[in-house]
Formats: structure tokens, C-alpha cells, sequence
């Protein structure tokens, strides 16, 4: 049974949020409960109220009181168990090490690991870095209850369905049910079918893979056309963006407004 939400309420909609629970907490705890959380946030009441709510999802929930404590969890953690924390939830301010350098550790030892941010309105001026380090969701602080289910079921349900590619295969990313990008034989698959690509959108799809879940500038695209002898211009650029994404699967090339370019997995079931 979901225990009390720990964060105030109005009374008047308690009932309402009650009732969503109810019909949310099945659909969440499937995404949830095989997996293992790192949660990191240096107020003590805070970080034990919101790992009560984490412990009836997961089936397993660590909390780390900074990013040294963090690290150090992170790293005990594989030693014991040969594998990383499915997930890290981590506030941004925190002594010591704070949640920017922490998500660069982390990223140096794992790059795809999944990561949530906590962040105050107050702190946007770290969230270029960290999106630039390839962090794709954020929790606002003060949490509220509901923004958190709704990130731990998308997040979730992305940690899931993406495929883990045996070391045989490590040259096939899965962009969804249907679709996948062979590395080795620059081929984009849909359905078993080779799609018809030109070769500026195989140049694309050779960088776009290799920061895959990243931010990928348009400075760097240019860069890219140009160790390989291709003249290519912004404007160029955005238009062989548009025709790329018209053959890739929804959501699955998006632009973020003023950095750049990130291809991700599409909210799908697994190939």
C-alpha cells in the first residue's frame, strides 16, 4: 500500500489525488519494480520522506546525502552486485560535490546511465550543462507528487523497453519496435527493410548514434561534414534535419532550442 504523500496538499483536491494514485499505482509499479534507484539529496527530511515514496515502487532504493556519498554508493554498488543502479535521482545544490559534477562522474563511468534531476527554478543556469551531458529529464523543487510519478513512469518505461545489446550485436541500436540503426553497415532497418538514406543522412545518423541520448551541436555536425570532405551549411543543416526525422521514428530526433540536436530511444516496446 502507497504510503502518505509527504508533500502539502490542498485539502480540498486530496480526495481527487487519492483517487489518481489508486488507478496510477499499478501502471507505475510495473515500469518500477525491478528496479534499482539511487536517490541523492543532502536535506535529511527531504531525502527520507521521498525515499519512503521510492521504496513502494522499486524493489531496491539507496539515498546518498552528496555527490562524494553518491559516488562512492555508486561504485560499492557494481563491485557488490556487477551491474549499475537502473536509475539516479539527484538534486543539483549539495555540499561537497554538487549534482552537475556528480552527473559528469557518473557519465565518465557510465554514459547512458539514466539520471533525473532535481531543480529549482532558481538553478537554471545549470541546466545547459547538463543537458549538454545528456541528462533528459527534470524533477521541479519543491517536488510535487504528481510531476514525479509522471517522470518515474516516462523514465522507467524507457529503461525498460531499451534493449540491452549483447556484446555480438553492440553495433545495433534499437530506435524502437520496428526500427533499428546497424552501425557497422551504416543501414537505418525498419521492419527487416534497408530504408533509403542518402549519404549526407548516413554521415548524420553515423554522429547523431555515437552521442546517442546526448546533445550533438550543430557546430559539431559541421565539424563532423567536414573531416569528411562534405561541404555542408547551417542552412543546409536544418533542412537535411527535417527530411532525417520524417524517416526516423516519432520523438525519436529532436531539437533542443538553442544547443542542438539528440537522437533517443521512442517509447516503445523492445525488438
Amino acid at each position: 500500500m502507497i504510503r502518505a504523500v509527504p508533500y502539502r496538499i490542498n485539502r480540498n483536491s486530496l480526495n481527487g489525488i487519492k483517487n489518481q494514485r489508486m488507478l496510477q499505482t499499478q501502471t507505475i509499479y510495473e515500469e518500477t519494480k525491478r528496479l534499482s534507484v539511487l536517490f541523492v539529496e543532502d536535506d535529511d527530511p527531504i531525502r527520507q520522506r521521498t525515499a519512503e515514496i521510492l521504496e513502494d515502487y522499486f524493489y531496491r532504493v539507496d539515498t546518498g546525502i552528496d555527490g562524494i556519498d553518491a559516488l562512492e554508493k555508486f561504485n560499492h554498488y557494481f563491485v557488490s552486485k556487477q551491474k549499475y543502479y537502473d536509475l539516479v535521482i539527484s538534486d543539483i545544490q549539495m555540499p561537497r560535490m554538487n549534482g552537475v559534477e556528480l552527473t559528469a562522474e557518473l557519465y565518465a563511468i557510465r554514459p547512458d546511465q539514466p539520471i533525473i534531476i532535481l531543480s529549482a527554478h532558481t538553478e537554471a543556469e545549470y541546466l545547459i550543462t547538463l543537458l549538454n551531458y545528456g541528462v533528459a529529464q527534470f524533477i521541479t523543487k519543491p517536488i510535487q507528487y504528481q510531476e514525479m510519478l509522471d517522470t518515474l513512469h516516462k523514465v522507467c518505461k524507457k529503461i525498460n523497453t531499451a534493449i540491452t545489446v549483447i556484446p555480438e550485436n553492440r553495433h545495433i541500436i534499437a530506435l524502437d519496435e520496428d526500427t533499428c540503426w546497424d552501425n557497422e553497415k551504416k543501414k537505418l532497418i525498419c521492419r527487416g527493410s534497408d530504408a533509403s538514406l542518402t549519404k549526407y543522412e548516413i554521415h548524420l545518423m553515423t554522429l547523431l548514434t555515437s552521442k546517442f541520448e546526448q546533445v550533438c551541436s550543430s557546430d559539431d555536425i559541421l565539424h563532423h561534414f567536414y573531416l569528411n570532405n562534405i561541404d555542408v551549411s547551417s542552412d543546409n543543416l536544418r533542412g537535411m534535419m527535417m527530411r532525417l526525422r520524417k524517416k526516423l521514428p516519432e520523438n525519436t530526433l529532436s531539437s533542443i532550442y538553442g544547443l542542438g540536436y539528440r537522437l533517443s530511444y521512442s517509447h516503445a516496446k523492445p525488438l
